[in-house]
């Protein structure tokens, strides 16, 4: 019987294996492999993944580094029609077991690193490792697994979120709504068959889908483990690297160290960067440095990616028209963006209201979560919590965010999750968290302490949340300065009036 091309994401992946099969896929510091070598390294994980027990629809859990093995398992949850659940490496013990009870997993897949975890995870979770040397075990005889049915609506991912409620909400989106995603990556990333990507940012976030998505188009990847800014410049010229993603911070530490080593760009034709604006300061030395590439995106995982775009020409104005950097650009092709109101009722061009969005690329649910999930909406529109306006031309401001997440080095830090943390301390009578500009990190986790009686030893206070907030908090969550007060403002609706707190703290 002739198979039929479904458009489902293991029919997208086989595609892209086999038409670029003679390609290099991946480069890494173990060396390289082309599209017909991971192919095979998929096949060998859909086994192991198999013998575990999974099947189509089941979870599965990956706790891995950047690397071989993350795009292996990434594309042989797909051939099996199963569902990633990719969890950030930073994430703290305390969170990924929180995560692995959420969703239900029936396996998880860890390297030697984050082997550790594995205690963590219920007995019932089958542990699969992809510890070093795993790719040495691949037949190289080994066949991709066949193309199959999936309906259109199953899931295909979960992304885990802190949420606004401080509890980790399971992201899912449907197995059309990747492979639409992928199609947007392509239209407004502009990664093409020629590019050589260089990815340094955690796969199990946003690089993920930027990886997938070189991969589909038959681009070349270079991944490494993380972020080092001069590293970072060794392999851009080592490897004449046309792509690359990250967020301000990085772009920081990489113009000072070109600085410091009279680098110049003369491969990157694109920076994509997100999480957080660029100052005008920066903006400037990086348009100095790299030339006319710089792109920003604005979107949340319950919209992955792409949203808005600051584009490279939006950049090249904004050096004279630094009004324009207050923006995150215009929506792209395949979103709709729309400002409105608490009755969802939408607002004229200028006026502040809630930023929502319409896309075949939103999410499709909470994990067992609905109600959560239809709160989200009015009617097919997301509700970002965030405030923003549009203007004449269709530029998007943000004015605030509904939430109170920080962003801080382009990581998302929900405040209320901090501040759940914070109140286990038996000394916390009260705690408020918000996020402080700094110049590195765009902001940083403050976090403002009112002790219970008879705690009168502010820094003895401080040391101890210090190493309380280590055991529950990932590194980049937890606060990086304490204020002891003895009041903290809030609103006359009794709730916390953290837009004071900044501004008296800015």
């Amino acid at each position: 019987m002739t198979e039929v091309f479904s458009g489902n994401l293991w029919d997208v992946f086989h595609r892209a294996l086999t038409l670029h099969a003679d390609r290099t896929a991946v480069i890494c510091r173990d060396g390289a492999l082309s599209y017909a070598d991971v192919g095979r390294a998929v096949a060998h994980v859909t086994g192991l993944l198999r013998d575990a027990g999974t099947g189509a629809g089941d979870r599965v859990l990956i706790l891995l580094g950047n690397g071989p093995g993350f795009v292996a398992t990434d594309l042989a949850v797909a051939a099996l029609g199963a569902v990633k659940v990719p969890l950030n490496a930073m994430l703290s013990p305390t969170e990924v077991a929180v995560a692995a009870d959420r969703v239900d997993p029936v396996c998880a897949v860890l390297d030697d690193d984050l082997a550790p975890l594995a205690h963590l995870l219920p007995a019932a979770v089958t542990r699969v490792p992809l510890g070093a040397g795993w790719a040495d075990s691949v037949p190289g005889t080994a066949e991709l697994p066949p193309r199959h049915e999936v309906e259109p609506g199953a899931p295909a991912a979960v992304y885990m979120s802190g949420g606004t409620t401080g509890k980790p909400k399971g992201i899912v989106h449907s197995q059309r709504g990747v492979v639409q995603n992928f199609w947007t990556h392509l239209i407004e990333a502009g990664i093409n068959r020629d590019d050589r990507l260089l990815v340094t940012t955690p796969m199990a976030h946003s690089a993920g889908l930027f990886t997938a998505t070189a991969l589909v188009r038959g681009a070349e990847i270079v991944i490494e483990p993380g972020f080092d800014a001069d590293r970072w410049i060794d392999l851009v010229d080592r490897h004449e690297v046309t792509w690359s993603y990250g967020v301000p911070t990085m772009v920081r530490r990489i113009v000072d160290a070109a600085h410091r080593r009279a680098w110049s760009n003369t491969s990157l034709r694109t920076f994509q960067y997100g999480s957080a604006p660029m100052s005008p300061g920066l903006l400037g030395k990086a348009l100095a440095l790299f030339g006319p590439v710089l792109q920003q995106l604005y979107a949340q995982t319950e919209c992955p990616q792409f949203a808005t775009l600051l584009r490279k020409e939006d950049h090249v104005r904004a050096v004279y028209e630094p009004g324009l950097l207050s923006s995150v650009g215009r929506a792209v092709t395949m979103c709709d963006v729309s400002i409105r109101g608490d009755d969802g009722a939408q607002r004229a061009v200028g006026e502040v209201g809630e930023v929502c969005l319409r896309s075949p690329y939103v999410m499709t649910g909470y994990w067992n979560d609905d109600a959560g999930y239809r709160a989200r909406f009015h009617g097919h529109w997301l509700r970002t919590g965030d405030v923003g306006r549009l203007d004449a031309q269709g530029y998007l401001y943000l004015v605030d965010r509904l939430s109170d997440m920080i962003i801080s080095g382009g990581m998302n830090v929900y405040s209320v999750e901090v501040e759940a943390a914070l109140s286990t301390h038996p000394a916390v009578a009260q705690a408020a968290v918000v996020g402080l500009p700094h110049d590195d990190w765009g902001e940083s986790v403050h976090a403002l302490v009112v002790p219970t009686a008879g705690f009168d030893d502010g820094a003895a206070l401080t040391n101890s949340l210090i190493d309380h907030c280590r055991g529950l908090l990932a590194a980049y969550k937890r606060p990086k300065t304490y204020e002891i007060t003895d009041v903290i403002p809030t609103t006359v609706y009794g709730k916390y009036d953290k837009k004071r707190i900044r501004s008296e703290r800015a």
